[in-house]
């Protein structure tokens, strides 16, 4: 009785398995395997991560990670917040760092782009303005966690601090002498200050260039070498310069030319 019990067991299975579509009998594991989930802390910067879910930097993972693989988590943070939770393993992929950053993480092979850090200063540091030079000595702010200081040769007496409008504020009273930031969120800005504003930007104050980092651990490792991979494929067709034209302009450079070959 038991054994005929185990055969008719053996042909109810038999029979399920030959009732299954092809493609699943083909791929068995897309019965138990969804679509791999990859976490990404970024700031907000226009034209690079909206907050609709456009921009160049959010274009990229959409062409690296596409639908239906890979699924997307994408938490919206202060660059300090970015820090953390990539320094701690909190997120398997972080946006926006430059080369040389102190922060524990596995860096991309290529970089994404060159960034230009603009400056909003006094009137009277306008006047006599002579590029980065000029800040020497000089009161200068700029968001938190960014660590300008570590990319600037010259001297200067650097802060940080999480409110933008209030340091905007206190450059245009003439109370420090420049803000580093970027010049499309400084005017966006403008309309909010206490006064009229006053101060000038002074576009390109220093470059650098960006890389994506992921997670040193095993699971960063892996999608460090996929987005590797796929990157250079956006970098050998032109992909990834129409797409940083498309944001910044139809003349941006992407980069200088470097080590891409």
């Amino acid at each position: 009785m038991v054994t005929s019990m185990k055969i008719l067991t053996l042909m109810m299975s038999l029979i399920c398995l030959l009732l299954l579509p092809s493609h699943l009998l083909a791929n068995p594991v897309q019965l138990v395997e969804g679509p791999s989930v990859v976490t990404i802390s970024t700031d907000s910067w226009l034209g690079y991560t909206n907050r609709d879910g456009s921009g160049y930097y959010f274009d990229i993972l959409k062409r690296v990670f596409p639908k239906p693989e890979w699924q997307l988590k994408i938490e919206m943070v202060p660059f300090s917040r970015v820090r953390y939770l990539i320094d701690h393993d909190r997120v398997n992929m972080a946006l926006g760092f430059y080369s040389g950053d102190t922060t524990r993480a596995l860096y991309s092979k290529y970089p994404v782009e060159v960034d230009s850090v603009d400056a909003a200063i006094t009137p009277e540091l306008a006047v006599i303005w002579q590029g980065v030079e000029s800040l020497r000595l000089k009161k200068v702010q700029a968001l938190l966690a960014y660590r300008y200081d570590e990319f600037i040769s010259v001297p200067m007496y650097y802060e940080e601090s999480s409110n933008l409008l209030e340091m905007l504020n206190r450059v245009n009273r003439g109370q420090v002498d420049a803000v580093l930031d970027y010049k499309p969120t400084m005017l966006s800005m403008a309309p909010q200050l206490q006064q009229l504003r006053q101060f000038v930007i002074v576009e390109n104050v220093f470059r650098t260039e960006i890389y994506f980092v992921f997670s040193d651990n095993d699971k960063g490792a892996k999608l460090k070498l996929h987005f590797d991979t796929e990157l250079k494929k956006l970098i050998d067709n032109g992909e990834l310069d129409e797409l940083f034209r498309h944001y910044v302009g139809p003349d941006a450079q992407r980069l200088h030319p470097i080590r891409e070959q």
